[in-house]
């Protein structure tokens, strides 16, 4: 490689070195990159070039999971182990070739410009920020009130680990299926998963959390063991909690092959239901991914793509009532 990384991706990076930086060029348009050499992950030696290089690499992947949708930053510029920060409106350094999308905030009285992407290079120059996450929220364009999918976020808390995630999603699985409804999973890329229902637009986000919240409720009923709907974090060591208030305006979640700042540059990976049993989050890192893209394609293209889904016969059926989400504060 001419550029400083510890990984053999598929395709290398294609910048020019200038001076101190690496230059990058689409077009008309150039994308100046800082600090390649810098160690992102310590026990690994991974760079932040490895990290760039990654998202080049995955990016014909991952942009269907981001296009038209707002980014929440969380900046690291010191790699996985620093500290870092959440910035929601674009920076005033932002070229003008960077895509934006204005978003009102009910919470905060305000107009946020939110960082969006369509291309590589959009990509890229967030990463460049420090940003090892790709955070989209959970609807597409400026109008957030409804979500395009609804999703059970499956978190467990020691001695709980994959194993009873594994379990549980089974469970709401089985729930879906008898409601009628296609789901499909992710890794976290940490400990959890996330179940995606796509949507067809037409639920808003009371709505959606009725109906997260009635299935967890079943899921929770049927093994109270192995679950939690406790919101005190004390209340939950040994079980998987299921997060019913991630389905509202404006929270977030790592997107689909995003990099997280855990042990081994582990990546949330889509799966299908059929290898529940087998995954684990630990095998799908940057750079063990792209062999499983190349061999099983993207399990979670539906989630992006469509087609979206009714939840009205579903709520019916659940006698699923609107639920309020609970504030929270960072």
């Amino acid at each position: 490689m001419t550029y400083p990384t510890t990984i053999s991706f598929p395709i290398e990076l294609p910048v020019v070195r200038q001076q101190q930086h690496w230059l990058a060029r689409a077009g008309d348009r150039e994308l100046r990159l800082s600090n390649l050499d810098k160690i992102f992950w310590p026990d690994e030696g991974y760079t932040k070039g490895d990290l760039i290089s990654y998202y080049f690499n995955i990016s014909p992947v991952m942009l269907p999971h981001l296009l038209d949708r707002p980014l929440t930053m969380k900046r690291m510029p010191n790699g996985a182990n620093g500290a870092f920060f959440y910035e929601k409106n674009a920076p005033r350094h932002t070229p003008e070739w960077m895509p934006t999308i204005p978003v009102w905030s009910q919470d905060s009285g305000k107009t946020i410009n939110y960082l969006s992407v369509c291309d590589v290079l959009h990509m890229l120059w967030i990463v460049n920020l420090g940003c090892i996450e790709f955070h989209p929220l959970h609807g597409r364009g400026p109008d957030q009130r409804c979500p395009s999918y609804a999703f059970f976020d499956l978190d467990p808390f020691e001695p709980a680990g994959w194993d009873d995630v594994a379990h549980v999603a089974a469970l709401v699985k089985l729930v879906l299926d008898r409601l009628g409804l296609q789901a499909y999973p992710k890794t976290s890329g940490a400990t959890g998963m996330q179940i995606m229902v796509p949507l067809d637009g037409c639920h808003d986000y009371d709505d959606v959390r009725g109906f997260v919240g009635e299935v967890s409720d079943l899921v929770h009923a049927a093994d109270p063991e192995s679950t939690t709907l406790e919101w005190e974090v004390k209340k939950r060591p040994g079980k998987v909690f299921l997060d019913v208030n991630m389905n509202r305006e404006g929270a977030n979640i790592a997107a689909a092959y995003s990099v997280r700042p855990e042990p081994g540059a582990t990546v949330s990976t889509p799966f299908s239901w059929d290898e529940l049993h087998e995954v684990h989050p630990s095998n799908y890192t940057i750079q063990t991914i792209f062999d499983r893209v190349l061999e099983v394609g993207d399990p979670f293209l539906p989630v992006a793509e469509g087609p979206g889904q009714s939840l009205t016969a579903a709520i019916k059926e659940l006698d699923a009532k609107p639920r309020r989400a609970r504030v929270v504060r960072r």
